[in-house]
C-alpha cells in the first residue's frame, strides 16, 4: 500500500513516499519511516498526528493514498502566558 508520512518544523520538513503491506496503523507508518531519525524530538506520547489535516490517534488505520501527519505542539502565544496577571 502507497502512502506519505510527514512533518514540518518551520523551513525544515519532509514528506517521504512508504509503501507498506497492509494493515498498517498511524503509529507503525511514523515509526517505519524515517521521521524518528531525522527528527529525533518526534514522540508519539506528546505529538498529535493526523491524516490529510484531520487530528487522529495513532491506532488509526492508514488507507491507499493516505498522507500521515505529525504535528509540533501548538506554541503558547506571550499573552496566553500573561492570563494569571
Amino acid at each position: 500500500m502507497k502512502f506519505s508520512v510527514a512533518h514540518v518544523n518551520g523551513p525544515h520538513g519532509r514528506c517521504i513516499q512508504m509503501n507498506l503491506e497492509e494493515p498498517v496503523t498511524v503509529r507503525e507508518a511514523i515509526l517505519a519511516s524515517p521521521l524518528p531519525q531525522l527528527f529525533p524530538y518526534l514522540d508519539l506520547a506528546v505529538h498529535r498526528t493526523g491524516i490529510f489535516g484531520r487530528l487522529c490517534p495513532p491506532d488509526t488505520p492508514v488507507n491507499e493514498g493516505d498522507r500521515v501527519e505529525i504535528y509540533l505542539p501548538a506554541a503558547k502565544k506571550d499573552h496566553e502566558e500573561d492570563d494569571d496577571e
